[in-house]
């Protein structure tokens, strides 16, 4: 097992490695929790010396703490007063009782914002966080009175630590697919936009074929135009770079076929682009209806 000056150590290590990753993300701002000098930690450091330090139990004897169950055997009367058997019992020791109430204390706090609704990991961090660089401190501080006691306090720290650790890790790669996502979202607006701007061109042509190329009497129906029209146009689509803002997109129709693009024509932009279905409709004989 690692002495106490190890365990000191590993977990400055742990606390320096996790504020590199808190920087990754938005947890930075929690950073100053890991000081050894954060205001709220040495308060309550200071309150719990006062409180167990100066205790009236002092100099007296409690339960063992290494057995605190308060079972039948370990009692009996004198005078016709119940008391500990003195076997069952030790001197009162600050350090021992402080931790007791810490680490009970730990478990409270850390626990409740696991099981809350809605469950919010930036609650359970802080928590986790604030008790690691508690229990750090605080194992630091008695080292010197109770080497047993504040290597608990380390073992718990480093737990929570190394929480802290795995819920940075998952905390970074979550921030890290949102940009992700939110870079394929704006390149994949950018890339319809390049596309649409290229489709204008074609459309733009088909309108000028369309009023140049109709027949005297019109065409019989759309179909038979785009039919006539489709090779001169698949002429006009291989020969363009398509330059738009001085670059080239002609590789966002790199699958368009003629077939492709005649179906296109006929099923959607003569429905819905306006200067082709006004085009269609000024060059396309509409057919008589007959009387009966």
């Amino acid at each position: 097992m690692l002495t106490a000056i190890e365990f000191c150590e590993e977990i400055s290590q742990k606390s320096v490695w996790l504020s590199g990753q808190m920087v990754e993300c938005d947890w930075d701002i929690y950073v100053d929790v890991l000081s050894e000098s954060y205001p709220v930690i040495q308060k309550e450091l200071s309150e719990m010396r006062d409180q167990f330090w100066n205790s009236d139990k002092v100099g007296t004897r409690v339960i063992l703490y290494s057995d605190p169950s308060r079972k039948e055997y370990k009692y009996c009367t004198v005078d016709g007063v119940e008391q500990l058997k003195e076997e069952y019992t030790e001197l009162y020791d600050p350090a021992q009782e402080c931790w007791k109430q810490l680490k009970s204390r730990i478990f409270r706090e850390t626990f409740c914002h696991l099981i809350q609704d809605p469950f919010l990991i930036n609650d359970v961090f802080k928590s986790h966080l604030f008790f690691a660089s508690m229990s750090y401190q605080w194992g630091k501080s008695v080292m010197s009175e109770n080497e047993c006691v504040a290597i608990k306090a380390f073992i718990k720290s480093a737990e929570l630590f190394d929480r802290c650790i795995g819920m940075s890790w998952f905390h970074v790669s979550v921030s890290t697919q949102k940009k992700l996502s939110h870079v394929r979202a704006k390149a994949g607006k950018e890339g319809g936009n390049s596309k649409a701007e290229v489709y204008r061109v074609i459309q733009d042509k088909l309108v000028y074929l369309i009023n140049e190329s109709v027949p005297k009497g019109g065409w019989k129906s759309k179909a038979a135009a785009v039919n006539d029209l489709i090779d001169p146009l698949w002429q006009f689509v291989e020969e363009s770079n398509f330059e738009i803002n001085n670059q080239s997109k002609k590789y966002r129709i790199s699958t368009m076929s003629p077939d492709a693009l005649a179906d296109t024509i006929i099923k959607n932009w003569s429905r819905n682009i306006e200067s082709i279905k006004l085009a269609f409709d000024n060059t396309v004989a509409r057919k008589k209806k007959v009387k009966g």
